[in-house]
């Protein structure tokens, strides 16, 4: 992993690399009168190439902190949020599950009161059958005696 890259030590890769960079250039100043020219032209260069890969890293690091800060902030917002969503469901659910009992109740209310009608509608409907059949039966009486008077007369 990137500890095992840097030597452990218990940091991440870049805080040891900057621990490394640090080191190289806190070293004794009696070596570096030793060094030749070219190597000490050499090692500024890397010096100055390293110390503007820090700063690159630290801007980045700046600004990859101040992004993370106010997705932060949504992300709290966002809780907040859904335990709003939360709350506002369960009042709906409660409101359906009031409004369906108070359904249920007037369904047996109503099936309550139209039960007596609906017996007075089929003894309403049984009296007009009796009465159809009263007046068939009556038509038929008379139409027989129609008949029979019929056939007095023509003897």
């Amino acid at each position: 992993g990137i500890n095992a890259e840097y030597g452990g030590g218990g940091h991440g890769g870049l805080v040891q690399k900057i621990i490394d960079s640090q080191k190289q250039y806190s070293g004794p100043e009696k070596q570096e009168d030793k060094v030749p020219i070219m190597n000490q032209a050499a090692r500024q260069k890397e010096r100055a190439m390293t110390k503007k890969e820090i700063d690159q890293l630290r801007a980045g690091i700046q600004t990859l902190a101040s992004s993370a800060a106010p997705l932060g902030k949504v992300l709290d917002y966002l809780q907040e949020d859904l335990d709003s969503m939360q709350k506002e469901l369960e009042n709906w659910r409660s409101e359906n599950k009031y409004h369906e009992t108070a359904i249920k109740a007037e369904e047996s209310h109503m099936e309550k009161t139209l039960e007596p009608l609906r017996d007075q509608l089929e003894d309403t409907e049984q009296q007009i059958v009796d009465m159809i059949n009263k007046i068939n039966t009556m038509k038929c009486n008379i139409h027989t005696n129609d008949h029979k008077i019929g056939r007095c007369y023509r003897q």
